[in-house]
This record gives structure tokens, C-alpha cells and sequence, in this order.
């Protein structure tokens, strides 16, 4: 598991990444994608956890191969692991604590800040919430192939 922080260019880097998405056609494929733009604010605003609803939701996704790019929003979720992918978050707003299963079993409890990345092996517990006013708002990495909320197995 590596937490760490990037400089303002790899934040930049980050939210291209984000911003314009493509995907090379899989073999055998006939038909190429369209260069995609799309803005994380704007996706967010339009996006919003509701009060009284969920407090985290995979907004938006944007595929690329076997692998999937996705907008997460969240106030908090509950201890849980994927047992299927690996997921690399990158931390874009807000501020929150980070609760995550170590080497030896144990959960670690440590903040979180914009420009946090996150990598998170499947297999391994996590779980997050705010500490501010403003929701958690992660770029997720997952793969190979797409997030099932059937490979997710909640801990409490």
C-alpha cells in the first residue's frame, strides 16, 4: 500500500487524465473510439450525493481497455475489499481519514489529502470518510476489467 504526495504537475497530469480519455479498440475490434473531454467539476456539480442517501457513488467511468477510470464520490463507506481488482485512487478533493489493512493484517488509521494516491491490492480491507464540510472526491484506477459490486465483501 503507498500513499504519497505529487507534485502540481502530476495533479495537472491527474486531471487530464480524467479530462480526456481515449481507449485503443480491443482485438478484433471493428470500430475505434472518439477522443472523450470531459471536466471534474462539471461532473461532480451534476453528480451529487444526496442528503439522506448514499454517502459514496461511482459517478461517472470512463473505460480504457481492460481497465477503468472512474469518478468516486463520497462522505464516507464502510470497511470492505475487492476480490477481483487492484485500484489505484488518486485523492482530487476534500479531506478525509483513510482506514487501511497493512501488511500483517492489521488496520492503520491515517489522513488523507487532495494530491493522496492510494494503491489499494485486491484482497486488501479500506474504507474512508470526510473530516470537512466538502465530500471525498477520487479518480479510481481499477482493473483488469470492470468494478462488480458482487466482488466487494463489506467487513462491518
Amino acid at each position: 500500500m503507498i500513499i504519497g504526495r505529487i507534485s502540481p504537475a502530476a495533479r495537472v497530469a491527474a486531471a487530464i487524465a480524467v479530462a480526456v480519455t481515449f481507449s485503443l479498440p480491443t482485438a478484433g475490434a471493428e470500430e475505434r473510439r472518439e477522443i472523450a473531454v470531459a471536466e471534474l467539476d462539471a461532473i461532480v456539480m451534476q453528480n451529487p450525493l444526496q442528503p439522506g442517501g448514499e454517502t459514496a457513488a461511482m459517478i461517472a467511468s470512463f473505460p480504457s481497455g481492460d481497465n477503468e477510470l472512474g469518478i468516486l464520490v463520497m462522505s464516507r463507506n464502510r470497511l470492505h475489499h475487492h476480490a477481483n481488482q487492484d485500484h489505484v485512487l488518486y485523492l482530487a478533493r476534500g479531506h478525509g481519514i483513510a482506514r487501511l489493512e497493512n501488511a500483517s493484517g492489521a488496520i492503520e488509521t491515517r489522513p488523507i489529502k487532495p494530491g493522496d494516491i492510494l494503491s489499494l491490492p485486491r484482497g486488501r480491507r479500506h474504507a474512508f470518510h470526510k473530516t470537512g464540510e466538502e465530500n471525498l472526491v477520487f479518480l479510481v484506477l481499477a482493473g483488469p476489467g470492470r468494478d462488480d459490486f458482487a466482488d466487494t465483501t463489506f467487513h462491518e
